[in-house]
């Protein structure tokens, strides 16, 4: 590895002094965002920043419940297709058979498509 260049290095120790400036000024502006944050999303700033970055849902509340820091993605699980049939109703995980496939035993016959009112003529 290289040394850092003097421009580098004046720019680094600069961002460490500007960072060490404010000194204990600077909790009270974190707690209050981080206030502002727990009320309106019920997370923390720390907690949203890793959940963006893992695209999971992550909070420090699940610690103090005794579970994982982000809680595992959720399995899909396709719902069952209900179908009518002869003096009975069949229900289908996977594709249901039949093309066109029969309506759901919910689903409601489709509705006439919708007539434009007639211009008056005066």
């Amino acid at each position: 590895m290289r040394p850092l260049a003097p421009r580098s290095r004046f720019l680094l120790t600069l961002l460490g002094a500007l960072l060490a400036l404010p000194g204990c000024e600077a909790v009270v502006p974190l707690a209050a965002v981080n206030g502002v944050s727990l009320m309106v999303t019920g997370r923390a700033v720390p907690d949203l920043v890793v959940s963006g970055l893992t695209g999971r849902d992550c909070s420090i509340a699940y610690l103090d419940a005794r579970e994982r820091y982000c809680r595992p993605d959720l399995e899909v699980v396709e719902q069952p297709r209900c179908t009518r049939s002869l003096g009975a109703v069949d229900c289908w995980v996977g594709p249901v058979p039949g093309n066109p496939p029969p309506r759901s035993v919910g689903d409601a016959r489709p509705a006439a498509p919708a007539e434009p009112w007639p211009e008056r003529v005066l």
